[in-house]
């Protein structure tokens, strides 16, 4: 008799849902194991492929939709261009001469968060990412030539991504209580410039965690994407 006809109980990884790990055998539901979760999206486990993966969440509202949640500080938005993606939905981010000219969203978080935005130089060649807090961690990104420049605030890290066509994603990982995030067009490096100009950006995007992960686009809530709660971490 082979082990698969002696056997009582088989499981698969492969075979779960949420909430739900299938029993191979028996076939009628008497082995499924069903269970519950916390909501640590922090929690991981090994994938298929020997990579560890975890929940994401993009703790951002309307995190392609600027002029919504989002607050403006002599600045003007254009919606409707071209992307990084193909799509038609990056921002024109125009500011008048100020020096502090801005987008910003509140939001209150505390531990280690990677922030990220898409962008694309237009009249202007810099973009400032920036975190609001007692040292206000921040990077300022060259976008004519894909560097990084000044970083502020004690980073953990900062990286920019060609991703063609003249887009780049820019990011800052930080530890930190934060207030706000904020994006600045700029036209220099080190300082908040006054020239008036515009640059392209879409896509921002606040996670927990030392990277910036595949775009969760969000609407008036948060979105999760990747192993969630009631998801099985089977190695």
């Amino acid at each position: 008799m082979s082990l698969l006809n002696k056997a009582s109980l088989i499981q698969i990884p492969s075979g779960y849902k949420d909430g739900t790990l299938y029993s191979a055998k028996p076939t009628n539901g008497d082995g499924d194991f069903t269970f519950s979760r916390g909501s640590n999206l922090a929690a991981t486990r090994i994938n298929s492929e020997g990579l560890i993966e975890k929940g994401r969440e993009n703790l951002l509202l309307q995190s392609n939709t600027f002029d919504t949640t989002w607050s403006s500080v002599n600045v003007s938005l254009t919606s409707g261009q071209s992307g990084y993606d193909g799509s038609s939905d990056a921002w024109l981010f125009t500011k008048t001469p100020s020096q502090f000219a801005s987008m910003r969203q509140t939001i209150s978080k505390s531990g280690v968060y990677t922030y990220s935005v898409y962008a694309k130089a237009g009249t202007l060649d810099y973009l400032i990412v920036y975190a609001s807090s007692a040292v206000s961690p921040k990077a300022w990104f060259n976008l004519a030539t894909g560097a990084v420049g000044t970083t502020q605030g004690g980073l953990i890290d900062s990286s920019i991504t060609d991703v063609g066509n003249g887009w780049y994603r820019c990011t800052i990982v930080f530890s930190d209580t934060i207030t706000d995030v904020r994006i600045y067009p700029n036209d220099t490096d080190g300082t908040f410039g006054s020239t008036a100009g515009n640059i392209l950006i879409q896509d921002a995007q606040l996670e927990i965690g030392l990277a910036a992960t595949d775009v969760i686009t969000t609407t008036t809530t948060t979105e999760q994407a990747g192993i969630l709660e009631d998801m099985p971490r089977l190695d």
